[in-house]
């Protein structure tokens, strides 16, 4: 067995690193903390299961998942997340995540996880699945609404505009420049096709995507 390990944090990554050789003391496991190491490490070798950091360096690493499972399209991934809410969970099931649970459940329900999707099983934790329970997309529906043109990324920072958060307080809470926020706020506006953040807090009232 190969698990491989992609988080930017070297703490978290030995703390995963140790609960997984633990159940399988057999396996070969892999570390990563960026982007480019992950592409790399993916196409030197098939990985029995990816453990995947939603915020892998400076990216929302469900962005990067289409072009992974494009390299090892029978590869599992187990996403682990701050973020259970259900936004974020479909999106994650949609790029083709098997398992998703955030970082506050992981010591518990990682090894479940990664059992469950080596058997070809989807999991979800049981806050997850609860955020999920009514919504059209667990059941394979969808929708074409304006919100899914953005990318996974785009979709954190419209989140935090929808929530009134100021474009300094999202670059402090992403570790970005306000800059690169403002950058993404322009795209998020071009591609809803909206012109301030009153229509974006509106609109994501109006779905249920903020409270």
């Amino acid at each position: 067995m190969r698990i491989l390990l992609a988080d930017d944090h070297v703490i978290v990554r030995s703390g995963l690193r140790q609960i997984v050789t633990d159940a399988f003391p057999g396996a070969v496991v892999g570390e990563v903390g960026s982007c480019g190491e992950l592409r790399d490490k993916i196409r030197e070798a098939d990985w029995s299961v990816l453990v995947l950091d939603i915020a892998l360096d400076d990216r929302n690493s469900l962005d990067l998942v289409p072009e992974l499972l494009a390299i090892r399209p029978h590869m599992p991934i187990v996403v682990l997340s701050m973020y259970g809410e259900r936004q974020f969970v479909v999106r994650a099931l949609s790029v083709g995540v098997l398992a998703y649970l955030t970082k506050d459940r992981a010591p518990e329900e990682l090894l479940q996880a990664i059992r469950s999707v080596l058997r070809g099983k989807r999991y979800l934790s049981e806050t997850v699945a609860a955020e999920l329970a009514d919504h059209v997309a667990l059941v394979g529906g969808g929708s074409e609404e304006p919100h899914d043109l953005l990318s996974s990324r785009e979709f954190e920072v419209f989140l935090l505009l929808a929530a009134a958060r100021s474009v300094s307080e999202i670059a402090a809470q992403l570790g970005l420049s306000v800059k690169t926020i403002s950058t993404y706020r322009s795209r998020i506006l071009e591609k809803m096709g909206m012109s301030s953040n009153a229509q974006l807090m509106r609109y994501a009232m109006q779905h249920g995507l903020v409270q």
